[in-house]
């Protein structure tokens, strides 16, 4: 394959990856206005998948994995990446991908209560650290990207710990976890968009 080809494929799913991430961000946005009734302290995001508006919320799992998935197409054509960091961000971008085809249970304690809820709340639990690993692997000290790579990494520690000890603070802890990796992704889909192929 010559090298303006492979620059083309990266430049492609790159530019597939920042689009699907923007939807992500401008769906989610739009369902905090239309549903004002989720509690975004307490309310996890994948509660907005069910009800009136839960087709809106399931597209925008699904973007967010395929945005990761299309991310890690891009970084595929390049040479010098972690492989144990791709694995990771292929599982991440799957695991969203499942996560959005299941929808969660809206319960009190926030535990599943269905196969399907289960299904769920497995896949995200699979989705969230593999993603923040993936960062962390793909991501060299130093640059801005880490520093979001490192945050994420902290926020979802913070989050485990505060659902363990029932701070009900979950639905924030979540979004802003969500947020840092979100950044990561955007960012590190620039990067890489501007990247001379190596292959």
């Amino acid at each position: 394959m010559s090298d303006q080809s492979n620059t083309q494929k990266i430049k492609r799913y790159a530019d597939v990856s920042l689009v699907s991430a923007l939807y992500t961000l401008g769906a989610v946005g739009v369902l905090h206005w239309l549903d004002r009734a989720r509690d975004i302290i307490t309310d996890p995001l994948s509660y907005y998948a069910v009800g009136a508006f839960g087709g809106l919320m399931t597209s925008a799992i699904a973007a967010f994995g395929a945005s990761i998935l299309s991310l890690a197409y891009a970084l595929s054509r390049l040479l010098d990446v972690s492989r144990a960091g791709m694995l990771l961000l292929w599982n991440a971008g799957i695991s969203f991908l499942i996560a959005s085809i299941f929808p969660t249970d809206v319960t009190v304690n926030n535990l599943p209560i269905t196969l399907v809820g289960a299904i769920h709340t497995i896949a995200s639990y699979i989705a969230s650290p593999s993603l923040v690993a993936a960062a962390l692997l793909l991501t060299r000290r130093g640059e801005v990207t880490y520093f979001f790579a490192l945050a994420g990494w902290l926020g979802l520690t913070v989050l485990v710990i505060g659902n363990h000890v029932q701070w009900h603070i979950g639905g924030l802890g979540q979004r802003v976890f969500l947020a840092l990796v979100w950044i990561w992704l955007v960012l590190t889909t620039r990067r890489v968009r501007h990247l001379p192929p190596e292959r």
